[in-house]
């Protein structure tokens, strides 16, 4: 019995990708601000601060589902079709 997808393969892994590549940057970037930002207008409250970095993460998290999101629907960016190809180096086009 043959398995039907209905999400490619390819696409599946190409959308898993974005998800982290998205998330991980933008919580490389959003964290620390959250952190630095929560503690100067709190006073360093630590509820604050963790509130802020709570909400930081979860934005990251979002943005990736965005990103998985829009390559579900869109198909697979340029950028990743060497990714998903399995080819590497100058022949990965």
């Amino acid at each position: 019995m043959a398995h039907n997808h209905v999400i490619p393969k390819d696409t599946a892994l190409a959308a898993k990708r974005g998800f982290v590549r998205t998330a991980a940057q933008s919580l490389a970037g959003t964290i620390p601000t959250a952190a630095i930002t929560g503690a100067a207008l709190s006073g360093t409250d630590v509820a604050t601060v963790g509130w802020a970095v709570c909400a930081a993460a979860l934005s990251s998290l979002l943005a990736g589902l965005a990103s998985a999101l829009h390559i579900v629907a869109g198909g697979i960016p340029e950028e990743y079709q060497a990714a998903t190809s399995g080819k590497t180096g100058p022949d990965a086009t």
